[in-house]
């Protein structure tokens, strides 16, 4: 959703910054869920695609969400986009009916809000480094709906938005019921100033049927569409400022209701709102899906003293990766942080070919030790283990 991210539970994201929340008790007594009319769509399409590899999906078969597939973001406050809803993880908001997953916004009360609706994720769970993402869906309708089905880079807890990425697959606004948005958002271009394009549905609206919403994300190109017409594609070339789609990216469903792009319903909306999902698949080329299988750690961390001329002094981490067969794997985005007597230097480097990554401190004046901590490695052929890294943290002292 343009101008929002989360980071975890409780992160808010403004359209330039930070906001931080608290989610309150939850109510003694909830409200039964509102039973839907269901629709009859057409027969959902086959699971196979041409050039694509099936690499992970959820049909939403079963009595209930998966728990290994999608977790809640919570609460109300905006959203940094002075949204109305509070997201619940109730089965009042969010259910499985008749093989579809169903996220149910409500007029109510609850926690000093005027609606709820729900929020998945994938975040913590599952990610992916280029694919096609697809989900088959039918909108909502109406004046202040805002549904969406998006991508947020894994990294957000460490880059913050906008630079850890953001691409919407999908997005939707009741005020203007014949079309669908995709966007993508980072430094230097987001916000209202994200850079993509609408689809326009030549008959009907996407609130009368289920239709299929998808991009196909190559390490220098996305593409969207609806159904199996491309309307958009972006390239490193077209954006304003930095290229941030090469690390992995979660999947984030949501329903929210109002906000400064779509304005507050009014009296012409209808609730409950619905946004019902058949499915949700990401393919990867059969090549990535074959490498992506193998996984990637941290074999050692070394930290060296580079002593300067003026008398001040570096620390050097040379962190090593390597791949379940021991050996090095070069082109590794190594990403980490640094702790100590400074807390500054470079926090993301590259292996090379030996599979070693270089990175420096800030200059330090006066004796004492220093430390660097790997976050995450990602490279878009492996997965990374962490549980198999030899250590995390190295430190030398001088």
């Amino acid at each position: 959703m343009p101008g929002s991210c989360v980071a975890s539970l409780n992160l808010l994201l403004a359209w330039g910054g930070l906001l931080l929340g608290l989610t309150a008790c939850l109510p003694l007594a909830a409200p039964m869920p509102t039973q839907t009319a269901v629709p009859a769509p057409t027969s959902t399409p086959v699971w196979e695609r041409p050039g694509w590899t099936l690499v992970w999906h959820d049909e939403f078969e079963g009595d209930g969400l998966d728990p290994a597939n999608w977790t809640y973001d919570l609460g109300g406050g905006g959203w940094g986009n002075n949204e109305l809803e509070y997201y619940t993880n109730r089965p009042e908001n969010a259910r499985l009916e008749n093989g579809f997953l169903i996220i149910e916004a409500r007029a109510e009360r609850y926690l000093h809000r005027n609606y709820t609706s729900a929020r998945l994720k994938t975040q913590g769970l599952h990610a992916w480094m280029y694919g096609r993402f697809e989900a088959r869906m039918q909108l909502p309708y109406g004046q202040g709906v805002w549904p969406a089905f998006w991508l947020l880079g894994e990294d957000i807890n460490r880059s913050g938005w906008p630079a850890c990425g953001e691409i919407d697959v999908m997005e939707f606004i009741g005020r203007q019921p014949d079309r669908v948005y995709g966007t993508v958002h980072g430094p230097g271009y987001s916000g209202g100033a994200g850079v993509g394009s609408s689809f326009v549905f030549p008959t009907g609206t996407p609130s009368d049927d289920f239709h299929v919403y998808a991009i196909e994300w190559e390490p220098q190109e996305i593409r969207w569409y609806v159904d199996e017409t491309q309307y958009f594609a972006v390239t490193p070339e077209d954006l304003p400022g930095k290229w941030v789609y090469d690390h992995p990216f979660f999947i984030i469903l949501n329903l929210a209701i109002g906000g400064n792009w779509p304005g507050a319903p009014d009296e012409t909306t209808t609730f409950p709102q619905f946004l019902r999902v058949d499915y949700v698949r990401v393919y990867q080329r059969p090549e990535m899906a074959v490498q992506g299988a193998q996984t990637l750690h941290v074999s050692d961390i070394q930290l060296q003293v580079q002593k300067n001329a003026d008398g001040s002094w570096q620390a050097v981490a040379l962190v090593t990766v390597v791949d379940e067969q021991g050996r090095p794997v070069e082109g590794a985005k190594v990403t980490g942080g640094w702790a100590g007597v400074i807390l500054r230097g470079e926090r993301e480097a590259y292996t090379d070919a030996e599979g070693v990554a270089r990175l420096l401190s800030w200059a330090i004046s006066r004796s004492g030790e220093e430390t660097f901590c790997v976050s995450n490695v990602a490279h878009r052929l492996y997965t990374y283990d962490k549980s198999a890294n030899v250590r995390n943290c190295g430190s030398v002292t001088h």
